[in-house]
């Protein structure tokens, strides 16, 4: 009984880290793009607005870097809207 009850935890812990690594793999674009996006808050334009896209969201951004710290906080995608869906003129 003591030997099938360590075959159990180890076969539990091998299970547990081959589904840690897939899930670390699959995850690794998503956070590629948000460090880069984090990164970019450094050169980033604090006095564009921005109008972005998120799938069926437009948001407008008081600046290019509000923009970046959004990404960056939420891991939203936001795209450059060119200030079409926002109501909002160019300046």
């Amino acid at each position: 009984m003591i030997s099938f009850g360590i075959a159990t935890k180890i076969s539990i812990l091998l299970l547990l880290i081959c589904v840690a690594s897939v899930l670390c793999v699959l995850s690794l674009p998503v956070f590629e793009s948000i460090s880069s996006a984090c990164k970019g808050i450094e050169d980033c334009d604090p006095f564009l607005p921005v109008c972005a896209a998120h799938t069926n969201e437009h948001q407008f951004f008081y600046s290019h870097c509000d923009m970046l710290r959004e990404i960056c906080m939420t891991g939203k995608d936001w795209k450059t809207d060119y200030l079409s869906h926002c109501n909002v003129s160019k300046l």
